[in-house]
């Protein structure tokens, strides 16, 4: 039983969502820099941050955490916090309402808890191992499509692997599904959660993009494993699916796919 996490890691995620909410307020005073690889933070996100790792680890101080921006801090448990304050900077910066805060408890490797919070668009979406996957209290369910070429899928990676064989398998997943549905970020992955989605692919995922994801579609009914086919989020990239096509969707990068 995690609902103590849960909920502890639902009410920081809303802190942070408080504080994105008033950073949209002030848009002059959002001052924009640039990381190492280009990507924008700004000081909103390092506030969301901050104000999550304090209440976590004033109630789990044993614990590790892992933070986009502040890095990691390892604790003495098995237990260990993965956390993207501001996911979708971009989008926050230029008020789309996709932005969100982003937690999951991962132990032993495999994400146990998992929230998902767009304050802009009122939602909180989250998990538990063992307990089910909701929005704002409502159980939510994968997806019942089991033909690839009937789905409705997102993906991240074309522009970046353009050229490139991985990027063609990418492309070529894309073609063989119904419909590419515009938006890649968390929000994508709410929607596969409740059953609108039926597969995310992004082969640019760091762990804190997608831990809660994982733990969250899981409970929803659906598979997470990266593109090599195994079970982790540290793989750099993540495939999500409602189940029934995970292979189908493993099976355009079967270069990738680790033997055993």
């Amino acid at each position: 039983m995690r609902r103590k996490e849960l909920t502890i890691a639902v009410n920081a995620a809303r802190e942070a969502g408080k504080i994105q909410l008033d950073g949209l307020k002030k848009p002059a005073s959002v001052n924009i820099e640039k990381k190492s690889d280009r990507s924008p933070v700004t000081a909103v996100d390092k506030a969301c941050e901050a104000r999550i790792r304090e209440i976590l680890l004033a109630e789990f101080p044993n614990d590790g955490f892992l933070g986009e921006e502040t890095g990691e801090n390892t604790g003495t448990t098995t237990r260990r916090w993965i956390v993207d304050p501001l996911d979708g900077t971009r989008p926050f910066i230029r008020n789309i309402p996709t932005h969100s805060a982003l937690i999951a408890l991962e132990e032993d490797g495999i994400p146990t808890v998992g929230v998902i919070h767009l304050p802009a668009m009122g939602l909180t979406c989250y998990a538990a191992s063992g307990e089910g996957a909701f929005i704002d209290g409502e159980r939510i369910r994968v997806s019942s499509t089991n033909d690839l070429s009937e789905a409705m899928g997102s993906v991240l990676g074309i522009t970046e692997y353009a050229g490139a064989p991985i990027g063609d398998d990418l492309i070529a997943l894309t073609r063989a599904w119904d419909y590419t549905y515009g938006f890649m970020d968390a929000y994508s992955y709410v929607l596969l959660a409740c059953g609108r989605l039926d597969a995310c692919v992004n082969l640019l995922d760091k762990p804190w993009d997608c831990a809660a994801a994982a733990c969250i579609v899981t409970e929803a009914g659906g598979k997470f494993s990266s593109i090599t086919g195994e079970k982790t989020v540290h793989g750099g990239s993540i495939v999500l699916t409602n189940g029934i096509l995970h292979e189908a969707a493993l099976g355009f990068f079967t270069h990738y796919i680790k033997k055993d």
